[in-house]
């Protein structure tokens, strides 16, 4: 549905020695299984007249505005949530019964339309903007994900910058957003990436202005060899672009059939191989790095990740202080979320 017409209101000794050990990174010990689960919601957005924002960066040989990317880590990562569930609203409908109000949220996918500009999400919604309200005062966290594997993000089909700035801030301000993220494509292009970027920019600046910073996160798949190189190419050029990126998200693919200590070793490789990419691309070092990585291990069935490696993995992400967890994929075994998001 267009957000124009309609509202939108988830191991082993092995893995050990992959990490650095300066860090103390490793996800031997075991976290405490608190009960109670972070519940999913369907959300619906509410369509918002966008006005124009408006900065003037100076011009690049490109045509596309450049600025001078920000020194060292010019965002902050902030104290944010241990686990982040994502709501998929073309894949779990009617999921709105299930809010959980305190709980911190990625509502995706949101694609572009048939007119190349308008978003819309990537399934057919119904909702619960009330019970989405709620949610927000009741100090929920809802941040819209652009992009995905079901059709292609604004900036690769919308040319306007006007018109793609007024796509990101309908879903930015129909959320209450203080975040935007984008799931990208290899095959997104420069001019993609470059045109994102100038807009973003422009958007948290105008944010900035108006008291309220805008969070700006990337979601990238990772293997044991780490990130692609087009992936980390976008990091750069979105950076060298004067856009602050707060955090880079791990997709982690989950091996069948492997069983729990398997894919513990697995994400081991793939975060360490992704670290020093990441500190690379985002011109930071050292504990910083942490703070601006995520991880998420996709899951192809129950039980390619137990409660016990959950369970590692949280203390994993307290001890290094990885910005979040989250899942997707399958639905997880019991006790595997509980054992992801501390009391």
């Amino acid at each position: 549905m267009a957000l124009a017409a309609v509202a939108l209101a988830a191991g082993t000794g092995a893995a050990l020695w992959l990490l650095p050990g300066a860090s103390g990174a490793d996800w031997t010990a075991s976290a405490h299984l608190p009960s109670g689960r972070p519940s999913s919601a369907e959300t619906l957005l509410a369509a918002r007249q966008a006005s124009s924002v408006g900065t003037s960066p100076t011009p690049s040989p490109s045509g596309i505005a450049l600025r001078r990317p920000p020194a060292g880590p010019a965002v902050a990562a902030s104290a944010g949530p241990a686990f982040r569930q994502f709501l998929d609203l073309a894949r779990t409908p009617g999921a709105a019964h299930r809010v959980h109000p305190g709980g911190s949220y990625l509502v995706g996918h949101v694609t572009a339309g048939p007119d190349g500009c308008t978003p819309r999400w990537s399934g057919p919604v119904t909702g619960a903007v009330t019970r989405l309200a709620r949610m927000r005062l009741a100090g929920g966290d809802l941040r819209p994900a652009f992009g995905g594997p079901d059709g292609p993000e604004p900036s690769v089909t919308c040319v306007s910058e006007t018109r793609l700035a007024a796509a990101y801030r309908t879903a930015i301000e129909s959320l209450r957003a203080g975040g935007i993220d984008f799931e990208v494509r290899g095959s997104e292009g420069r001019a993609a990436t470059l045109r994102r970027a100038a807009t973003v920019v422009r958007l948290q600046q105008a944010a900035r202005d108006r008291g309220r910073p805008l969070a700006l996160t990337f979601t990238v798949p990772a293997t044991p060899d780490g990130l692609a190189p087009g992936d980390l190419e976008m990091l750069r050029t979105t950076r060298a672009a004067g856009a602050d990126i707060e955090t880079v998200e791990l997709l982690v693919a989950l091996t069948p059939g492997a069983g729990s200590p398997g894919n513990l070793h697995r994400l081991a490789l793939a975060v360490r191989a992704a670290r020093p990419q990441i500190g690379e691309a985002l011109g930071v070092a050292g504990p910083d790095v942490w703070r601006r990585m995520a991880l998420t291990p996709v899951l192809s069935a129950a039980g390619d990740l137990g409660p016990e490696e959950a369970g590692r993995l949280a203390a994993f992400r307290a001890r290094t202080g990885l910005g979040w967890l989250s899942l997707r994929g399958a639905d997880p075994a019991p006790g595997v979320v509980e054992a992801l998001t501390p009391v």
